[in-house]
């Protein structure tokens, strides 16, 4: 009967690291809404694209920091802004 205890901290622990990620994007009191602008380009467009949306500003933020990267060898970027 050793395993149930290994279980339930399995359990326990999986189930804080839900939390954990879902939190950036849990509605909070305050948080208003913000325009989110994508300026993107991969490697096989031409030209740049553009994309807009409406979103929080607590989601997008979280999308800025994860989704921002430039490659220089190959030309490709993704720049998020976010617009209050």
């Amino acid at each position: 009967m050793q395993g149930k205890p290994s279980v339930a901290r399995d359990l326990a622990a999986s189930l804080l690291v839900v939390m954990a990620l879902a939190l950036p994007f849990m509605p909070f009191p305050g948080d208003g809404a913000a325009r989110m602008k994508v300026h993107f380009r991969s490697q096989a467009s031409d030209k740049p694209q553009l994309l807009s949306t409406q979103t929080s500003r607590s989601v997008c933020r979280v999308m800025a920091a994860a989704l921002s990267y430039d490659n220089p060898e190959t030309g490709a970027f993704t720049r998020v802004k976010c617009l209050d």
